[in-house]
């Protein structure tokens, strides 16, 4: 188990893996283990002992003995007196810092303040909402280890983390990186007066007709009949057909 005075959290902690985490309190008084301090010890410790076994929820414990009495949780309140319920797990120091934490009786039990939870308000033990406390007292041995740190629990994430760290990694090498070419900027718009203006098409040249075909046809118009030159003379016409008759004679 851890006990983070920073989150007023504990965690169980199983083959490295958290399985629980419950709400708690520790001392309003601060954290040491000099006797008669009223004060949460800090380090190592275990689970000496566990005691409440059948005691009801809500059981009231005197000098580590169940009275018979049942505290009815609805109803108590922040101002009553504080009560050790349910059940109890006492803790001994295995470090200097904390060897005097067996005998200043330093639990994790229920308590009938239960809205105080999350805050420090003990007087020097681990308090617990009941329901809590019942899960912990089943799922935790005697001789369970026990860390008591001012430091923040890690989050679920970071502890699955180190556990996975811990295999060998398929591909630890970290490939370099490679730059990204910054992209290029947008042509710009040309403006309407610099864009060029579509040219007309230049008409095709004219082919000159070859030679033979200018003197075919100089020839043809010689003897064109009368009819397709309107424009020659009655007489030039009548001296031409005289010509023609003194050629054949009588």
């Amino acid at each position: 188990m851890r006990v983070s005075v920073h989150d007023q959290a504990l965690e169980v902690v199983k083959n490295g893996i958290p399985t629980h985490r419950f709400p708690v309190s520790t001392s309003r008084f601060g954290l040491g283990d000099q006797p008669n301090s009223f004060r949460t010890p800090l380090g190592r410790f275990v689970v000496q002992n566990k005691i409440g076994d059948g005691v009801p929820l809500g059981g009231k414990f005197y000098h580590r003995k169940y009275t018979g009495e049942r505290v009815d949780l609805k109803r108590a309140s922040a101002s009553d007196h504080d009560s050790l319920l349910t059940r109890i797990l006492w803790l001994r120091g295995l470090e200097e810092q904390n060897r005097n934490a067996y005998s200043r009786g330093i639990y994790i039990h229920g308590t009938n303040q239960e809205s105080l939870i999350g805050r420090p308000a003990s007087y020097g033990c681990i308090r617990m909402r009941n329901r809590d406390v019942l899960v912990l007292y089943d799922c935790v041995p005697v001789g369970s280890l026990v860390l008591i740190q001012r430091e923040p629990l890690y989050p679920p994430s970071r502890t699955a983390g180190a556990t996975a760290a811990a295999r060998p990694a398929i591909a630890a090498t970290t490939l370099p990186a490679v730059a990204t070419p910054s992209p290029l900027p947008p042509p710009k718009a040309l403006p309407i007066e610099a864009r060029p203006r579509p040219q007309p098409a230049s008409p095709a040249p004219r082919r000159r007709p070859a030679a033979s075909a200018v003197r075919r046809h100089h020839a043809l118009s010689h003897h064109v009949p009368d009819r397709q030159h309107p424009h020659q003379s009655r007489a030039h016409r009548q001296k031409h057909l005289a010509k023609a008759s003194v050629r054949k004679g009588p």
